[in-house]
This record gives structure tokens, C-alpha cells and sequence, in this order.
């Protein structure tokens, strides 16, 4: 039991790896994001880039990146190419 995961479960703490709440897909500008990986514990968000439209999945499983603006967020995008943005210059920026 060395692993992080195997000291949190000896600690008496749930852990995770899926996803099991309304938090489905994060809205970035008009590009939505599946969420692949949430946790609470370590406040990190994954998620991958689709080809859906906010109007092809049900409304309360969208949410917007203000709302995990104390997370780190990791989008991936199609092309493979990724991008570090500081949070509070996206938002100053785009909002």
C-alpha cells in the first residue's frame, strides 16, 4: 500500500476515478469539453474536446469554467496541441 490512492483508502477516504456527478461537459467560449476526470480531493478537472453543440446535450450537465476557477483544469483539444492559461487572465480576457 504504497501508492497515493492506497493511503487514502487506509485514511478512511473515498476515492474515485469516475464520474459521477451532473458535471459532464465544461463550455469554453462555444466549444464543449467531456469531462474524463474530476476529483474533489485534489480540485483537478480533465477533459477532452467534442464536436457537440450546447444544444445536443441536456442542459444541467453543461458548466461553465468560472465555475472551477480553484481547480486545475486540463482541456485537451483535437489537435494534440495544448495551451497554459492562467485563470484569471482567461477570465479578464474572454469574460
Amino acid at each position: 500500500m504504497n501508492s497515493k490512492k492506497d493511503k487514502l483508502k487506509k485514511a478512511g477516504r473515498r476515492v474515485t476515478n469516475i464520474n459521477n456527478t451532473k458535471i459532464k461537459y465544461l463550455q469554453v467560449e462555444d466549444r464543449l469539453y467531456e469531462v474524463t476526470k474530476i476529483s474533489f480531493f485534489s480540485m483537478e478537472i480533465e477533459a477532452l474536446e467534442t464536436n457537440l453543440a450546447v444544444d445536443d446535450v441536456c442542459e444541467d450537465e453543461v458548466w461553465g469554467m468560472a465555475e472551477f476557477r480553484n481547480y486545475k483544469v486540463k482541456l485537451t483539444n483535437g489537435s494534440g496541441k495544448a495551451e497554459i492559461v492562467e485563470f484569471r487572465d482567461w477570465v479578464n480576457g474572454y469574460m
